[in-house]
């Protein structure tokens, strides 16, 4: 049976008031698309035109050798695309599908009139054309959150929790990263495991973390499901060759190991640390990382647990790490599957998380918050942040501290709460 068959039998089996709801969250989140933006989204439109006017391959090594002279260099610099080699390829994907829709005449003004764009009402359209993308990946977390229930009210819970998450109307719909791609491939690859397909699934995490780097922090978890040290080891080598076949062709470049592979970033979670002497830590991450990986390699997992261990690394990874706003969204799909399971007996948990992450989000620059909104008033590019505000009355670092510290030990309470009503996790 086709998807588009799957699709039409779900429409005609559900409730109209449903049918209502499903068409407004998904006029709002085509709505939001087209009258917001960060300014990060630029880096990502400036790459797919490249890919798709220029032919451009490696967009490291092009921007890296670009002359100062040149419109993109002197208005938004040379190493502003910092993401793995996948996410360029699928945004240009995207963007040859889309090429209709699109001008290099008016991608060359873009380039030329940076940060002056907003004022020319083709920003909308554009928006809308390069986000779309997101909403069949979106659509596709829902359905898959929903696959993994078998009652009709569970089933529906998922799918719209999912569309009312303020996560996804945040991350894709007005930020304008790409991060539920990842999330796609993440559940994906957590349902594959569940029927017993962890090679699949190992390559389903090596594709994840060919767009952010992320899904690579599950495959040990989901090696552990093997049922012998070869079995283990297969596991592991399928997903991280994939990853290695992503990166290979520009791990001979300079530009690429300085701007992505090594860049800070990418070693965000390895800040926190303790000193064992002047220049010796142990990092905090790395140390707990370890420590449940040894705990799903010895004791016997399968893979009605794995969701666990994937959301306590990611409480983690939220923990010790100075984390995006954005990047919260690789926990929203988790969190789902958790407090359905449990009939929303963790819901007060996942409220104080919530607001630990808008609080620190409002602390943010204004471009992540109010500032996204500068489509409809230009002048939102140079508004200040919240911060500033909050600092005329406290320290805004000790503020922002102080939520940090509420939602590491939220976090880590949620996680022996997981481990006390999973207790052979």
């Amino acid at each position: 049976m086709s998807l588009t068959r799957k699709f039409m039998d779900w429409w005609k089996q559900l409730e109209g008031k449903y049918k209502i709801l499903f068409c407004f969250l998904i006029f709002l989140r085509l709505f939001l698309a087209s009258v917001t933006a960060h300014p990060d989204i630029w880096a990502l439109f400036i790459a797919q035109n490249l890919f798709v006017f220029k032919k451009v391959f490696n967009i490291y090594d092009y921007l890296a050798y670009l002359p100062k002279t040149d419109p993109i260099s002197s208005n938004y610099g040379t190493n502003f695309f910092t993401y793995p080699p996948l996410a360029y390829f699928v945004l240009g994907f995207f963007g040859l599908i889309f090429r209709p829709f699109l001008s290099f005449n008016w991608f060359n003004w873009f380039v030329e009139n940076y940060p002056y764009i907003y004022s020319n009402l083709r920003i909308f359209t554009v928006l809308l054309v390069f986000k779309l993308p997101y909403l069949i990946f979106d659509l596709g977390v829902a359905f898959l959150l929903a696959s993994f229930f078998k009652e009709e009210r569970k089933r529906n819970f998922a799918f719209f929790l999912w569309l009312l998450n303020p996560l996804s109307f945040y991350t894709s719909f007005m930020v304008g990263q790409f991060d539920i791609i990842p999330v796609f491939f993440t559940l994906f690859a957590l349902k594959l495991a569940i029927f017993k397909r962890e090679k699949l699934a190992a390559v389903c995490l090596g594709l994840g973390g060919g767009l952010k780097m992320f899904p690579l922090f599950f495959l040990p978890f989901l090696a552990s499901l093997g049922k012998s040290f070869y079995e283990r080891l297969k596991i592991l080598a399928i997903g991280f060759g994939v990853y290695l076949i992503i990166i290979f062709p520009f791990l001979f470049s300079p530009s690429f190991r300085t701007v992505s592979l090594l860049s800070s970033q990418s070693q965000k979670m390895l800040f926190m640390g303790l000193p064992v002497s002047g220049a010796e830590m142990i990092f905090i991450f790395v140390f707990l990382y370890i420590f449940l990986f040894w705990r799903s390699w010895f004791k016997e997992s399968s893979s009605e647990f794995l969701e666990k261990f994937w959301l306590i690394v990611l409480f983690l990874f939220f923990s010790v790490t100075h984390f995006h706003p954005q990047w919260f969204l690789w926990t929203t799909p988790f969190l789902i599957l958790e407090l359905i399971e449990n009939n929303f007996k963790h819901s007060l948990l996942v409220l104080t998380l919530f607001s630990c992450w808008l609080f620190i989000t409002l602390m943010f620059e204004a471009s992540l918050s109010y500032g996204l909104f500068v489509p409809l008033k230009p002048s939102l590019a140079g508004a200040q942040s919240l911060s500033v505000f909050v600092f005329r009355f406290t320290d805004v670092y000790q503020f922002k501290s102080l939520l940090r510290s509420v939602f590491a030990g939220t976090a880590i309470f949620y996680s022996f709460m997981i481990f006390e009503n999973k207790n052979n996790v």
